[in-house]
């Protein structure tokens, strides 16, 4: 079988916690072995969010899905390829019009039987809930450090970093 294989990371977090991008191809690689799967190509977008499918890999993918030059589509988790309801549902189906099975090695259940396609459903819900959850943390986050003068990164233009407080001020030229 040929197969494409889609790995994505947008945050330190899940860099750090074990689905970084090393992680996910080592385990996919050793499905593949398994499974007398040969890998076609790697698509990966670090760094990306899975908020839509508007990543450059994923539209690469998708074009590559269109051209039936593969039979799946591998990846860890649904949430690699989307966090998104809609957007699951869609590339579900897409796949499915261009004859590319998907499998999602840590979510082992038949996308393409109604009870499979329930569960990858509840799991792009929950997947969505995070993305919201995500968002609103970092939100807060940057409240509360903007109430507390602190700037998360470079200081922007025209300002300067205190070295004892770490708070931003006014550049003197």
């Amino acid at each position: 079988m040929r197969c494409a294989v889609y790995v994505r990371v947008s945050t330190d977090d899940q860099r750090d916690n074990g689905y970084s991008i090393d992680s996910q191809l080592r385990m996919i690689k050793e499905y593949c072995e398994k499974n007398d799967s040969s890998i076609v190509d790697v698509y990966n977008d670090a760094g990306h969010s899975g908020k839509d499918l508007m990543r450059p890999e994923m539209q690469r993918l998708l074009a590559y899905i269109k051209s039936k030059k593969i039979d799946k589509l591998i990846a860890i988790k649904v949430d690699r390829l989307t966090r998104n309801n809609y957007d699951g549902f869609w590339l579900l189906n897409y796949c499915e019009e261009h004859d590319v099975k998907i499998e999602l090695i840590l979510e082992p259940y038949d996308v393409s039987t109604a009870n499979g396609e329930m569960i990858s459903g509840m799991n792009l819900v929950f997947g969505q809930r995070e993305r919201k959850e995500i968002g609103a943390r970092t939100k807060r986050a940057m409240e509360e450090m903007a109430l507390e003068h602190i700037h998360p990164s470079k200081a922007p233009y025209g300002y300067i970093r205190n070295k004892d407080t770490g708070h931003l001020e006014v550049a003197p030229y």
